[in-house]
């Protein structure tokens, strides 16, 4: 198939838990399948609607954190808003699942295995085939983001404040205490209007950018490694994986289940065909703790770079509260590396998770660019195993 024909399959909007996204699965288990690989589905636990539960949750919290101000019962605030950062943490910064995962649904990664050498080592291409939908973009979650960890603490002020004259015999002003609260619960309601009624009330995504253009780049990969001569030392695996814009779930499932000490690198794919301006993702994962590619790893792509285009890829910065797959893998010390496009600018694509993210969008032939430079890392791999074995010794204790 053309590029253009694999976006008639890929490009349909295909949210965790949809018909669509079982669709997409099947068409990608098919394509990888004729291409000769050995197709498989590692399953998962998945939340769908999980960002509506949190949010949602997060809402009422923050409108029981309000109601408790106004009535001076400042314990009863204090209480509700440290049960909100507590579940807020709990979510997102490790992924556990006391609110999101009372909606589970179980999802599946489709990999497909190119065998090599018993033993050799293993590069894994990866990238998120789901899609989602809310109001705002990365720029706008953002900045409300940024602002939960000052509205938290601001409400605790106020809420010890409360306690801390009420012992004293003295009362917050309800003038002043009204309206500080509504500040400090603020982000958490527009994150509601973001994230849960979002989904709602637009028009879902087709996911071009973000990631219709990645998958079509894997599975033209996936065309070209039946050529490979027989006894190739390098096992390659094609991984799509699903609930990526749920936390990344999919990813960590599958990320904890790689042996541990065994020569592995991963090269995740983020938006590609959003321009020419084909970049390195060298740090990611959550708010409280970051990872970073080695710099062996950055090596290996970028020496693959220089021979096929003349030139190392630029590096870029996801920004705030923006996540990759990438981070599942580095965060289990694996060497990683997460190849995004940015837009000729140089600026992270803006109007992703809306209909905006259309077909009209992709530069087609940057998809067919950036599969050339996968088939090249695939071939230097090849020729040269030890590059792998290279960087799994680098990370070993």
């Amino acid at each position: 198939m053309t590029t253009d024909q694999l976006l008639d399959h890929l490009l349909i909007p295909r949210a965790n838990g949809s018909p669509g996204l079982e669709q997409v699965a099947r068409f990608l288990g098919e394509r990888l399948q004729g291409a000769g690989a050995v197709v498989s589905q590692h399953a998962f636990t998945a939340t769908p609607h999980g960002f509506q539960l949190v949010w949602t949750a997060a809402l009422l919290l923050g409108a029981g954190y309000f109601a408790a101000i106004a009535t001076r019962r400042h314990l009863l605030a204090l209480a509700l808003i440290l049960t909100s950062a507590v579940m807020l943490m709990a979510e997102f910064e490790y992924l556990y699942s006391p609110v999101s995962g009372l909606l589970p649904a179980t999802e599946t990664n489709v990999v497909g295995t190119f065998p090599g050498q018993p033993g050799g080592p293993l590069l894994l291409f990866t990238a998120h085939y789901d899609t989602t939908t809310h109001f705002g973009d990365h720029f706008s979650w953002g900045r409300w983001g940024a602002l939960q960890g000052p509205g938290t603490a601001l409400a605790v002020g106020l809420a010890l404040a409360g306690l801390w004259l009420g012992r004293r015999g003295r009362r917050l002003p309800r003038a002043v205490a009204l309206p500080v609260a509504l500040l400090a619960v603020a982000p958490f309601v527009v994150m509601f209007w973001f994230q849960s009624i979002g989904p709602l009330l637009r028009a879902p995504s087709p996911g071009a950018i973000d990631n219709g253009g990645s998958l079509a780049a894997l599975l033209l990969l996936a065309e070209e490694m039946q050529p490979r001569p027989a006894g190739a030392p390098t096992t390659v695996q094609i991984v799509f994986l699903a609930a990526e814009e749920e936390r990344a779930l999919g990813s960590w499932a599958f990320a904890q289940e790689l042996p541990a000490r065994a020569p592995i690198a991963v090269v995740n794919l983020e938006s590609i065909g959003a321009s020419d301006e084909l970049s390195t993702i060298p740090e990611d994962g959550f708010t409280t703790r970051r990872f970073r590619s080695s710099d062996a790893m950055l090596a290996l792509v970028n020496d693959t770079a220089r021979e096929a285009w003349g030139k190392p890829l630029p590096t870029q910065r996801l920004p705030f509260g923006t996540l990759t797959d990438g981070r599942s893998f580095l965060a289990r010390g694996v060497p990683t590396i997460t190849l995004r496009t940015y837009t000729r600018n140089g600026s992270f694509p803006r109007r992703l998770h809306s209909q905006y993210d259309s077909r009209d969008r992709l530069v087609l032939p940057e998809i067919d660019r950036a599969a050339g430079l996968l088939r090249a890392l695939v071939a230097r791999v090849d020729a040269n195993p030890e590059l792998i074995e290279a960087l799994h010794q680098k990370r070993q204790p």
